[in-house]
């Protein structure tokens, strides 16, 4: 069985090769086309600038590989797909791992780790959102788990359910907690240029046990988020460990429109807690929610299949005699950990963004953040003055991005 190798450009083939062709990535096929495979990864590199008020954000002015990626995906008699992602930046861990069998079409069914149906800007991938970080209300997202899942789409709906453990790289003292979830969502429009989405997903959850000493195990859970920007590891809102957590349950509403160059996003997600800990009053409630508009300068659309938002391919290209294409987006986000005796804070942050997409597999991106947490959490790594009960500092950090 001979293998046959494609590569952007120049064209490469092995000796059995029969034909040549150009493709956007490195991929190999046997000749019978039973056994195909492509190799890729991406390089988010980030530098940030932190004017904080009266928490010291703990990394500032510095600068991070926020994703530096490799994965192999492919297939093997048409039904059977895999996929393994490892990610080398500061995360260091197992990113997708899972087995997909598509015989049963137009049902799919996964096994391994991979992102469970949640939020819109959760499922669409780091490499097309449009602003650096996702916004605040990602503290709720499921993300990554290892799971079993099926899902199904076509060009105006999707659905998708799963149940599912944890992620790859977590521990666990005792018994691993699980979960359940499922997304639908609706495209009445959907043609180039023209788009409506409408989504609505929900997940229950119980907690992992860790060891609460004596031989006895605990169920925890917190929440917490980054100020939407991820070289700081300080937290301005965060829950603290809550215990003895029966289980939670949370939804999440999606809405986005394109319309041509112009684009609106929004999602709102709530948490409920279901708690037996003596220093909580009643099961906390969360939120958070946010929305953003961007407009392409140079005339493109963001493109939108399966219910999430894929790869700008701009009008022309940088180093083809074009100047890329330009985005310019605005965001309003807020997350409330804040309920029932939790006083994790709450926090609503405004960010501007600028993307140069110079071709469709290079970008250039700027955000200004302005944060605003009233009250921030107490947390005592923060080392802050008791009366000093609100945060508002300025982050500016930009990102050069690559793809293959």
């Amino acid at each position: 069985m001979g293998l046959a190798l494609y590569a952007a450009s120049p064209a490469v083939a092995t000796a059995s090769t029969t034909e040549t062709k150009l493709s956007n990535s490195l991929k190999f096929s046997s000749d019978d086309g039973n056994f195909k495979m492509q190799l890729g990864g991406r390089l988010m590199a980030d530098a940030a600038w932190y004017n904080q008020d009266n928490v010291k954000l703990d990394g500032q002015n510095g600068t991070e590989f926020r994703r530096a990626r490799l994965f192999v995906k492919g297939t093997m008699y048409g039904v059977w797909h895999y996929k393994a992602q490892y990610d080398f930046a500061a995360s260091d861990e197992i990113k997708d791992a899972y087995i997909r069998y598509t015989g049963f079409e137009p049902l799919r069914i996964t096994v391994g780790q991979f992102k469970q149906p949640s939020s819109l800007e959760d499922l669409t991938s780091s490499k097309y959102i449009t602003f650096m970080e996702r916004a605040l209300p990602n503290a709720f997202a499921t993300g990554r788990r290892i799971g079993l899942g099926v899902d199904r789409d076509t060009d105006h709906y999707t659905l998708a359910a799963s149940v599912y453990g944890q992620n790859a790289d977590s521990s666990s003292t005792g018994d691993e907690g699980y979960g359940v979830g499922a997304r639908g969502t609706w495209a009445p429009w959907n043609e180039e240029g023209r788009v409506l989405h409408l989504g609505l997903w929900g997940a229950w959850e119980q907690p992992n046990d860790v060891d609460a000493g004596g031989g006895t195990t605990d169920q925890e859970l917190r929440f917490r988020e980054r100020p939407e920007s991820h070289i700081t590891s300080t937290r301005l809102v965060n829950t603290g460990e809550m215990s003895q957590v029966d289980n939670f349950t949370k939804y999440g509403l999606e809405a986005a429109a394109v319309m041509g160059p112009f684009s609106v996003q929004s999602e709102y997600i709530s948490t409920t807690v279901q708690t037996d800990d003596p220093a909580i009053s009643s099961d906390p409630d969360f939120s958070g929610w946010y929305v953003y508009g961007s407009w392409f300068l140079t005339g493109e659309s963001r493109p939108y299949k399966h219910g999430t938002f894929g790869r700008v391919k701009p009008k022309s290209i940088v180093g083809a005699g074009g100047t890329g294409a330009w985005e310019v987006a605005v965001r309003y986000s807020s997350l409330d950990l804040h309920d029932s005796g939790v006083q994790g804070g709450e926090e609503d942050n405004i960010t501007v963004g600028v993307n140069w997409y110079a071709t469709s597999h290079v970008r250039f991106m700027a955000n200004y953040i302005h944060a605003n947490a009233d009250p921030f959490t107490q947390e005592a790594s923060l080392n802050v003055a008791p009366n000093q009960n609100d945060d508002s500092p300025d982050i500016f950090q930009v990102r050069a991005q690559i793809d293959f």
